[in-house]
Order: structure tokens, then sequence, then C-alpha cells
């Protein structure tokens, strides 16, 4: 049985007897703003797809990297699956709370999982575990490392594999990948990283794995023939190249995810408000708190993330729809 994610949309309009255009979806991170797929050409819908170097190219000048380093996959959680199948079981260090996926394909693998809440505490750690995954921005907390911290933690895993998984890194902090090619020598080092959040574009299942050719590799091999379709690689690759898009679309992202946050300190206290451009999350003191703002919002339609501690909210950008939201969060708050 999978995990519970946001986007169930559906399953919340039949649970609470609300249409399913009549929800104000904010449980995902995903850009409510998409880039504009044009007309796609007849070939790429007739033909398999016959290589990705043009998709890879314009990739690694997206991300600032070697092209070389950098492999199209099915989505990032693609690699998220692989990679720890990769590997003989081992204890794995996985953020908690955090991407939820990390933790179950490591324990499936085989792994022993030791959780860390912080970058202190998976320092703490280090002699202890033989690999780590790092989450950065975390998702949910919005933790978010620089290029020195990670490195601390990779010497101190010596031989062992770091995995990042920088899915939320568009909008802005400090990632690996432009500086792989000078520390691929002395470390293990993965990268993922997604298309579909930042550029709206979640249903082409578009992502990249970064690293030492020979480490990916075997990932990379697990990808069944033509696994990333004609449509993600034409799409991926124009995306990729448009700048100007990119530009407008980090400055959108920007003034939304201030005004959201701004919108939940208002209603919440600053302090228990934590960001990461395209979602906003909100920790509560205790288990009942989290669940009741849940249900009082969806009861509304308005659909949002709960922990699976049950102690956060967690609200992606609403769009052309913060008067709702706002109305929404007054509402709760006093019922």
């Amino acid at each position: 049985m999978g995990l519970i994610h946001g986007g169930q949309r559906a399953q919340a309009a039949r649970h609470y007897g609300i249409a399913l255009d009549d929800w104000l979806d904010v449980s995902t991170g995903i850009a409510p703003w998409s880039w504009p797929v044009p007309a796609l050409p007849d070939e790429v819908w007739s033909r398999l797809p016959e290589d990705t170097a043009a998709l890879c190219a314009a990739a690694g000048v997206y991300y600032g990297c070697d092209a070389a380093l950098l492999q199209a996959i099915p989505g990032s959680q693609f690699a998220i699956r692989r990679i720890p199948c990769q590997l003989a079981p081992a204890r794995v260090a996985i953020p908690v709370p955090g991407y939820g996926e990390h933790a179950r394909a490591w324990r499936d693998a085989g792994h022993t999982v030791v959780g860390y809440t912080n970058i202190e505490a998976l320092h703490g750690l280090l002699g202890r575990i033989d690999h780590a995954v790092v989450i950065n921005p975390n998702n949910p907390t919005g933790e978010c490392l620089d290029a020195a911290a990670l490195a601390d933690v990779q010497r101190g895993l010596g031989d062992g594999l770091l995995v990042v998984d920088e899915a939320f890194m568009d909008c802005g902090g400090h990632s690996l990948v432009p500086s792989l090619s000078k520390i691929l020598s002395e470390t293990n080092v993965i990268v993922l990283r997604s298309v579909g959040k930042f550029f709206g574009l979640a249903g082409i299942r578009l992502g990249f794995i970064a690293g030492r050719p020979e480490l990916i590799g075997r990932v990379v091999d697990s990808i069944e023939p033509w696994g990333v379709s004609h449509p993600a690689v034409w799409i991926g690759t124009a995306a990729l190249r448009d700048s100007a898009w990119q530009q407008g679309q980090r400055a959108r992202i920007r003034r939304a995810g201030d005004e959201l946050a701004a919108l939940l300190a208002h209603c919440f206290g600053a302090e228990r408000v934590a960001g990461a451009g395209l979602f906003a999350t909100v920790r509560f003191d205790n288990d009942r708190q989290a669940p009741a703002f849940f249900e009082a919002l969806a009861r509304q339609g308005v659909l949002t993330r709960l922990g699976d501690d049950r102690r956060w909210l967690r609200f992606g950008l609403p769009g052309d729809q913060f008067a709702r939201l706002a109305q929404a969060l007054d509402y709760a708050e006093n019922t």
C-alpha cells in the first residue's frame, strides 16, 4: 500500500461530497503556473523517443553542470525507488519529517532506516550510519543546507553514499549540481532533480539523476526502453531552454510564497511557519490541532496536506485564489 501524498483531490471529493471542480487544491508543492506547452509536432506522438542528448544538453545549461553527469529519468520518484536496490543492506539516515517515499524505498530494499530531525542530528549519527539522504530544501520543514554543510556530511560518511533530493531547489538555494564535476572524484554523491514542480509539469513525469556515470549507471540501466516518453523529452527540452519564462516564474513564485507565508503567519504566528518557495508548512503543538484545521478547511473545499505525524499542515501556492484561502482560514480559525 502506498503512502499518503498530496493531490488526492478525487478521493477528497468523494469523501466530503464536494464536486471535483469546486476544490482549491493546495496539498502539493507543484507550481500553479505551468510552462505553456505549444502544439507538439506529429512525430512526437507517432515516433518512439530516439535519444535524450538534446534534453540533457539543455539540462546541463539549466543546472550549470557538464551534461555528461546528467541522465534523464521518468520522474525523480523513479530514482528514489531504484537507488536503494543497488546497495547491500546497511544503515541509512533519512530526514523525519520528510518525503516519506525515501524511507519506504530503503526499507523495502532491506536497509535499516535511522531517522534524523535536522543537520545537527545528522552530524550526530555520522560514524554509526553507512549512507544518508538529505532533502534539500526539506519537504515539509523547509530546511536548506549549503554545499559546505553537505560536504561535511559526505566526509563523515567516508565511502558511503550521500543522496541529495533537490526537487524544490529551482526556486533558490545551494544546489550541489554545479559543483559535481569538482567533487565527484572524491565523493559518492547522487543528486536528484525534478522538472514537474517548478515548471508546473508534473504530468510529464520527468526528472534527472546527477552523479558520476559509474555511480548512477545501474539506476539508469534499470529504465525500461523508451522509459522517458517522447512528449516528455520534447517538452522538457523546450522548457529548460526558455530562460525568459523561468525568470518570470521565479518572480511569480517568490511573490506568491511571500504572500502565503504572511497569510499563514497572520493566522498561526510566524514562529510556526516555514517555507520553501512552492510551499509553506505550519507546525502545531499536538496531534489534535492540525487534523482539526485540515477538516475545517476540507469541509470548505480546500485541500491541504496533513502531516503523517498529524502535527503539521503543508500549503502549496493557491495561484489566483488567495482570497478564497484567506476566507477559508478565517472560517476554520473561528469554528
